[in-house]
């Protein structure tokens, strides 16, 4: 019997699912598309993962688990508190017209999260006083497995862009509202057991461990082993994220910084939007993205120069973009680069097996667990 982690990454349209050894293998994988908007669906998206991934590799063992996914996607908890199966979701990317215009002080706000809150509250009136609890994205499923609410924090420096007591309560929210959030805990923490009921639903065993995964690029980041000053990503999925690993924040034109998942660290980045659609529509829209990758490589590369910051010419990709060996290839010339592929073409998967055996113990940290688990399957290109 080969020990795994089931690896758990929920996204907007679709879950992804992985049993991955620390051997570099993949011993089973499963992605499911969403039947229904909506955090139900997730659940059950999950319950199908788990049962194929059982049918594909029935000698595999699960030793724990670990969930990530996007945001801010928002749920209130209305189900599993409440009986009746609805938990109000507001994905990221929804912008439904609320009944009021948002207030200046909340549409002002630093937070990405205050924004969404008050526009959940405005749109759910009804679902937003009954519910126990409201969750971010992975979070949910979280609960789901394990009956612990909990919010994740990928590090104090994100404090600001998520919120705090005060600035709820200057957002008009009310002592009530603030108690529907549950605490932070940081990336990697222990969540707690599968539940009984969760055992049943899914066909885990009770009493497995489940840890806190992060936000999708946040754990991308991790398993792409861009965790140290001068190493560079990049997301390449339906949209694009190139993104450059520094020891201080760089500031230029096109080019966003947030904190980074190591302390003291900064993440520089260069979006493409809908790269991944963009390049299937027409010649031309390919050609399109290849100019822009191969220019935001130069952005980042010319930025990180001027400021006598390292920067790697050889490139880790992840996401569904890895799947086509002919698009590396002409990246790769185009952006004059190398372009690595790590074992599992979704670096988010391999992000949360780091941070599952950093809990179990295996290793110290993150870094240390990259530099073991974080291995290059194929190149492409030259450097």
């Amino acid at each position: 019997m080969v020990d795994t982690i089931l690896c758990i990454d929920c996204g907007t349209t679709s879950l992804k699912a992985a049993l991955l050894s620390d051997k570099y293998t993949v011993e089973a994988y499963s992605k499911q598309d969403f039947d229904a908007p909506g955090a139900d669906a997730w659940f059950r998206a999950l319950c199908r993962a788990v049962r194929e991934l059982k049918e594909k590799n029935p000698d595999a063992g699960i030793e724990a688990v670990c969930v990530s996914g996007n945001g801010p996607t928002l749920v209130l908890d209305g189900g599993l508190e409440c009986g009746d199966g609805k938990n109000r979701t507001l994905l990221w990317n929804e912008n439904p017209v609320p009944p009021r215009p948002m207030p200046q002080v909340v549409a002002e706000s630093h937070s990405m999260f205050i924004p969404r809150l008050w526009l959940l509250r405005e749109m759910f009136p009804d679902d937003w006083k009954r519910a126990h609890h409201i969750f971010s994205g992975p979070e949910y499923l979280i609960f789901a497995l394990t009956g612990t609410p909990l919010s994740i924090l990928p590090d104090a420096r994100y404090r600001p862009a998520y919120w705090n007591c005060d600035e709820l309560l200057r957002s008009g929210f009310g002592e009530d509202d603030v108690q529907k959030l549950p605490p932070f805990v940081g990336m990697g923490e222990f969540a707690g057991k599968v539940s009984a009921k969760s055992a049943i639903a899914t066909g885990l065993f009770e009493g497995t461990f489940v840890f806190c995964g992060a936000p999708d690029f946040i754990v991308a980041l991790i398993g792409t082993g861009t965790l140290f000053p001068g190493m560079v990503c990049d997301r390449a999925g339906s949209s694009e994220g190139i993104n450059l690993c520094t020891s201080e924040p760089l500031f230029a034109p096109g080019v966003r910084t947030l904190p980074h998942p190591v302390p003291g660290l900064w993440n520089a980045s260069v979006i493409i939007e809908k790269s991944g659609t963009r390049r299937l529509e027409s010649e031309a829209g390919k050609n399109a993205v290849l100019s822009d990758f191969a220019q935001g490589v130069g952005v980042l590369r010319d930025a990180a120069r001027e400021k006598k910051i390292p920067f790697s010419n050889a490139l880790v990709m992840t996401g569904g973009q890895c799947r086509d060996e002919s698009w590396i290839r002409q990246k790769a010339l185009r952006a004059g680069v190398r372009i690595d592929v790590p074992w599992c073409s979704d670096g988010e998967l391999i992000g949360d097996l780091i941070l599952a055996r950093v809990a179990l113990g295996d290793f110290d940290d993150i870094q240390e667990a990259a530099m073991c688990l974080c291995k290059v399957k194929k190149s492409y290109g030259n450097i």
